[in-house]
């Protein structure tokens, strides 16, 4: 596949065929989406579980309750559980937007970025994301799909001003692998959900912080967030990226570059949706150095 900058870049000789990146791809896809539905499912579970627990002692204590009763107080649990689970989903996914922050970008205000990811989107089948610009000098992109097949990429200042069009390409490339790979919706929907202890305790309010009394504690959120974001994704999505480019070296340039640059506040709970992993990061995400090594072995 190339782009409209392609003539920019010399031809290398590829180790890994495009039959295999999209086998890949596809794997990635049916594993992250099967991931993501079951984070959803165990989210719901989780807070219709403890409602009904709480309903099932009170009714105990309470044994003057008829059965008749109980089957309606259990349909009730069910009915709250599901609209205090759409509403802290609704809250988490504007705690993540709050995190990364930016403003709304257009192509007229960002040609060159726009550019770039039209001819990428078009070349890989995804929709154009919503593109926003964050008022930073540092060097960093954030990926987050809050809702299914809408993506949102939140670009940093310095990085739109410091890097060149193959590096910015190359970035660009491996964030939307993300998307196409569902990811960028795993990952978002891990932050929302387990780690939604981190996200209350940065912006939370008081009616938050009472609805998620039931959560586990946060330093327990963020390990089990650790364990479920398998720290492959950031190798898979730099070989996807570089399957689209077809230019190691623009990837490799990119972090070179950027990665002592990239500083985000480790206190974010969205801190897994920024696209190079800061030094501070708790993930268990790879180094930067071992990823540029495995670029070079391709």
């Amino acid at each position: 596949m190339c782009l409209c900058f392609g003539s920019l870049r010399p031809k290398l000789a590829q180790s890994v065929s495009p039959h295999q990146i999209v086998l890949s791809m596809n794997d990635s896809k049916k594993t992250y989406d099967a991931r993501a539905r079951r984070l959803i499912i165990n989210f719901w579970l989780y807070n219709v579980g403890v409602l009904t627990l709480i309903t099932l002692i009170v009714t105990t204590i309470i044994s003057s309750w008829s059965a008749k009763f109980l089957v309606s107080a259990l349909i009730s649990v069910l009915l709250i559980g599901t609209l205090v689970t759409k509403f802290l989903l609704m809250r988490a996914s504007k705690f993540v937007m709050a995190e990364i922050g930016g403003a709304q970008s257009s192509e007229h205000s960002a040609p060159r970025l726009f550019n770039l990811l039209g001819s990428i989107c078009m070349s890989t089948g995804v929709a154009l994301p919503v593109v926003r610009v964050i008022d930073s000098e540092t060097n960093n992109i954030a990926v987050a799909e809050l809702s299914k097949d809408i993506a949102n990429f939140s670009v940093t200042r310095g990085l739109l001003e410091n890097s060149s069009l193959i590096e910015l390409e190359a970035l660009l490339a491996a964030s939307i692998a993300r998307v196409s790979s569902n990811e960028a919706r795993h990952s978002t929907l891990a932050v929302m959900t387990i780690g939604l202890p981190l996200l209350v305790k940065q912006n939370g309010t008081v009616i938050d912080r009472i609805l998620t009394l039931h959560y586990l504690p946060v330093s327990v959120a963020q390990r089990r967030l650790r364990k479920e974001l398998n720290n492959d994704r950031d190798f898979n999505a730099d070989s996807a990226g570089v399957g689209v480019t077809r230019y190691p070296p623009g990837l490799i340039s990119a972090y070179e570059k950027f990665g002592p640059s990239s500083k985000i506040d480790a206190s974010y709970g969205s801190l897994p949706l920024w696209a190079i992993n800061p030094d501070n990061d708790e993930y268990g995400r790879p180094e930067i150095e071992d990823r540029v090594a495995a670029l070079r072995e391709m």
